[in-house]
């Protein structure tokens, strides 16, 4: 079966079958029963222990341009441990997590040729310790302040619009993630600390191993620490509306510097990079009437907040033009939540990631054009409390500004389980 066959069967059995596959009638009891609380996760959580299981995979085909056509499946699986002291019975306000990863699968970078991935588990097969960290809550949880191996890009520079998507940039842009500093897949020994100044305004800062692993061997994992490695630096300030009854809303500036050693464009050593960046999202309309949620959608007592509707992102980010491949980034986009009647919790995306070549990295690589472009539409599925379908189309032009790849066209069907 063709790539084609199996996005459109997926997306017809979402739109045709609102119906979640698990939930056949609102409040059955045995229902319930089936759902992953009864998989032995709720006796933990008693005890302070939350187990969870996450299984990604893309189905994935690329269907003209690029490096080469194919199709294929990448994937990861993550298994996520998080004790809570208070409830263990230890000492207050503090948390532990233990993450660890396997990576598997054919990679669509290869096949595409792209310097924004077009899958953000887009890495080298691995399976490795992702993060193990501790964090503590200080003054009723206005401070928190973790310490371990952590994955910087899971708490800056990130927005919540752009989970929709499957293109890495959306998720981190690309200007900070060009070298191997500590996020996925290889992260490295690090703290960070989160003050809410005020019920909107929150400062974050960081410190990091500048290289938990080289460009070249991005499946070995390295959590010593030496001078060449240096140090990565990171701070952010942020406005967001905490309210539910509130128009979300979130806008943030953000600055990096790194002192490891490292290649630049010419492949000569240096021992400096830095950047910026400026994002927001803000919910332009909301939908007034509120469709009653499925019974696996929410809490007894609960009342739903409608969130349904059309909100947008933007996203700038810089680094040194001198030493960086992609000194300048642009992303935005639009996405609707609940657009089709019965699937209020599902998600249509329309983005663009924009990758720009600095000129001075041009003028080493005569004929590279000037940027790469990325557009995607995807839409997010819920199709029950475990499981996840996104079908996307992303249409890559320039893939990596090398004027001997064709603009690409590439599908994908991802899938998420959660246990």
């Amino acid at each position: 079966m063709s790539i084609f066959r199996i996005i459109l069967i997926s997306l017809a059995c979402i739109l045709c079958n609102p119906a979640p596959l698990l939930a056949q009638e609102s409040g059955s009891e045995d229902a319930l029963e089936r759902f992953p609380e009864s998989f032995g996760r709720e006796a933990l959580r008693k005890d302070g222990f939350d187990l969870q299981l996450i299984a990604v995979n893309d189905i994935w085909g690329n269907t003209t341009g690029g490096d080469h056509r194919g199709v294929g499946v990448m994937g990861n699986l993550n298994i996520v441990l998080k004790i809570d002291t208070e409830v263990a019975g230890w000492w207050k306000d503090g948390e532990f997590t233990l993450y660890g990863i396997g990576i598997y699968g054919r990679r669509p970078a290869k096949a595409v040729g792209d310097f924004q991935f077009t899958s953000s588990i887009d890495a080298p097969e691995t399976f490795e310790p992702y993060e193990a960290f501790y964090e503590h809550s200080f003054l009723e949880g206005q401070l928190k302040w973790l310490a371990g191996i952590h994955d910087l890009t899971l708490d800056f520079a990130i927005l919540d619009y752009g989970y929709s998507f499957i293109n890495s940039s959306f998720f981190t842009p690309s200007t900070m993630t060009q070298h191997p500093y500590s996020f996925y897949p290889n992260t490295g020994l690090g703290t960070r600390a989160i003050l809410e100044a005020t019920d909107k305004i929150y400062v974050m800062a960081g410190l990091y191993d500048a290289r938990p692993a080289t460009a070249g061997g991005l499946k070995t994992v390295d959590l010593g620490l030496s001078r060449s490695d240096g140090l990565y630096t990171i701070g952010e300030l942020g406005w967001r509306s905490r309210d539910a009854n509130e128009r979300h809303a979130k806008l943030a500036v953000g600055a990096w510097y790194s002192s490891g050693t490292f290649k630049d464009i010419s492949g000569d050593d240096r021992s400096s990079n830095y950047g910026t960046y400026v994002l927001g999202e803000l919910e332009l309309w909301r939908e007034e009437s509120i469709s009653e949620l499925k019974f696996w959608q929410q809490q007894p007592g609960e009342q739903h907040v409608n969130d349904q509707g059309l909100g947008a992102f933007f996203q700038v980010a810089q680094a040194a033009q001198d030493i960086n491949i992609n000194p300048w980034y642009f992303g935005g986009g639009l996405r609707y939540k609940g657009l089709i009647p019965e699937r209020e919790e599902d998600v249509l995306g329309f983005g663009l990631a924009m990758a720009c070549f600095g000129s001075s990295y041009r003028a080493l690589t005569p004929g590279t054009e000037q940027s790469e472009r990325t557009f995607e539409l995807s839409y997010r599925a819920l199709i029950s409390p475990w499981l996840v379908l996104t079908p996307d189309l992303q249409y890559v032009l320039d893939p990596s500004g090398n004027p001997e790849l064709e603009d690409a066209l590439i599908l994908y069907l991802r899938t998420e389980v959660t246990l």
